[in-house]
């Protein structure tokens, strides 16, 4: 196991609660963010949910998912599935650059971690990775540069559409009727777009950001552009954080400004991603937040499932350029 090094800082989940901002102020706040990421001008779709087969695992079963979060456009992921009745938590697992999506390690061996628990757990694929790796699909990196262009010209960003799919992430577990509780997460940029959910979403009830990196995230912090703001948005973002938080740096990143009493920031030395020791801590402060998992001492080693296993054999015909539209959605269409 990777050595490592617990430093405390802003408390811990359980502590006093901040006084919570005016409904109202918070509502407008959310929805200014939205705005500002250029939500509006993507138009969901209909989930129409499809599943692939499942791999069975001592007491819960893996299975490949896609989603439709526009017409004809589907994102792939991979739903951890306990075997025993629920009601479960929840957790929706956002993934990083680390060049595969739900079947990195960095997603899977969390999943599967949390699976045991007796979590529903769903990994998500941004577009442009595994099989969703078509050159009208790719926002990463300069392959997905026309891509995000495109977005930008049109008022939105790329992190508006990565948020769409984690929303209809939160869509399908909030169908499941078996998860009264939803956590989101991830390691590194899947971070950065939990970050972001919370943000312009009230459904996730915590969050866990492993390998955190700066945020907001612009340019000349460097990473993927996906990733990347303009200058002059919101600095305050921390501060406005109402649920429980988890932030786990590798060595890299000091506890964020603004943390407050909910927040839980730890330095676990290791590499950058989802290593054990930020697994098993996830474990544990997820199991104080809430009574629906069962304990379970975690394997020696963690499973991991081959790419080909999780891969959806329909993602649809639909790119970039068909979805992103120049004039924003109504709340009324």
């Amino acid at each position: 196991m990777i050595g490592f090094l617990l430093l405390w800082a802003c408390g811990s989940p359980a502590g006093p609660s901040p006084t919570p901002l005016d409904q109202a102020s918070k509502n407008s706040s959310d929805q200014l963010f939205s705005a500002q990421l250029g939500m509006a001008h993507f138009r969901r779709a209909e989930l129409k949910p499809v599943f692939g087969q499942k791999l069975p695992y001592e007491n819960y079963t893996l299975r490949p998912i896609s989603l439709q979060i526009f017409t004809d456009f589907r994102i792939s992921g991979a739903l951890y599935e306990p075997k025993a009745a629920g009601p479960h938590p929840g957790f929706l697992m956002a993934h990083g650059h680390f060049g595969e999506g739900k079947s990195s390690g960095e997603a899977q061996a969390p999943a599967h971690a949390l699976a045991a628990q007796g979590y529903v757990v769903l990994a998500l694929d941004t577009p442009g990775v595994e099989e969703g790796d078509r050159p009208n699909r790719q926002i990463h990196f300069e392959a997905g540069a026309a891509n995000r262009s495109h977005i930008e010209a049109s008022g939105s960003t790329a992190m508006a559409l990565q948020l769409h799919g984690l929303q209809a992430g939160l869509d399908y577990l909030e169908s499941r009727e078996d998860t009264p509780w939803v956590a989101a997460g991830g390691a590194s940029g899947g971070a950065v777009q939990a970050f972001y959910l919370a943000q312009i979403d009230p459904r996730p009830k915590a969050l866990v950001l492993a390998s955190f990196v700066p945020m907001p995230r612009v340019e000349r912090t460097g990473g993927c552009g996906c990733d990347w703001l303009p200058l002059g948005w919101p600095s305050n973002l921390v501060t406005a954080l109402e649920i429980p938080s988890l932030w786990m740096s590798e060595g890299a990143e000091k506890a964020p400004k603004g943390l407050g009493a909910l927040g839980r920031f730890l330095t676990l030395a290791g590499p950058h991603g989802f290593e054990r020791p930020m697994i098993e801590e996830t474990v544990s402060w997820l199991g104080t937040l809430h009574r629906l998992a069962t304990p379970r001492a975690l394997p020696e080693h963690l499973p991991h499932a081959p790419a080909t296993t999780l891969a959806s054999q329909d993602i649809g015909g639909a790119g970039i350029q068909d979805v992103v539209w120049t004039t924003p959605q109504k709340a009324s269409e």
